[in-house]
């Protein structure tokens, strides 16, 4: 996995500095399919590595790419791959920092309440209905944020309530809806442990400390 991120980013520079090279007005000009194919095939893969761009060297990334094309590298793969894995390391660790210092501070604030397990939530609005218990099926309004304010999901944005049954969802969930009820609206700020834990998942960082604002809705079951 982490040798085939390796050929993305280093693949998709390429891309852009061919695309450059191509049109003197530094936009490609899309003529054929086989033009539109490629672009988005660029396109794409610019998406799944933009996250990373901002811890690399662009030069050396395209010189490394040309290197590799002639047999002329200065890192074996195998090199290249603990690089790659250290890096990855140190940004893990780095995350889980950030997330304990982040949870301290926002323990103290006004209205945030720690439970046993270490869930934070604030309520934001108590509702006039009933409370769900751990083996309800809820439909719920909710926006997800890491610590730096990026929105990762948000059923809010889509405008379409979802509806889940909360033994089926991450330890954090499932016991801070139950914190409320219907009508109801919490913060619930989720340490790693009780959100994705140390391998992440899709957008969501390995290590996270996730935000997450919940309006319930309506208890299904």
């Amino acid at each position: 996995m982490q040798k085939i991120k390796i050929s993305i980013l280093v693949a998709i520079v390429a891309l852009f500095s061919n695309c450059s090279d191509k049109t003197g007005s530094g936009q490609v000009q899309l003529t054929t399919f086989k033009d539109s194919l490629s672009y988005s095939f660029g396109a794409l893969l610019a998406e799944q590595i933009k996250p990373q761009l901002k811890d690399v060297d662009l030069a050396v990334v395209t010189a490394a790419f040309s290197e590799a094309l002639t047999d002329t590298s200065q890192l074996t793969l195998e090199k290249c791959q603990q690089v790659y894995m250290t890096f990855n390391e140190r940004k893990t660790q780095n995350l889980a920092e950030e997330g304990e210092i982040y949870l301290a501070e926002n323990a103290a604030k006004e209205g945030v309440e720690t439970t046993a397990s270490g869930l934070q939530y604030k309520i934001l609005q108590t509702g006039t209905g009933d409370y769900p218990t751990a083996e309800s099926t809820v439909t719920v309004h909710y926006t997800g944020t890491l610590i730096d304010g990026t929105v990762f999901d948000s059923s809010v944005n889509r405008g379409e309530p979802i509806s889940f049954p909360l033994s089926g969802v991450i330890p954090g969930w499932t016991e801070g809806v139950q914190l409320i009820n219907v009508g109801g609206k919490i913060e619930l700020t989720i340490p790693y442990e009780l959100g994705y834990g140390e391998r992440g998942q899709g957008p969501i960082p390995p290590r996270s400390v996730l935000i997450f604002e919940v309006e319930l809705i309506a208890i299904e079951s």
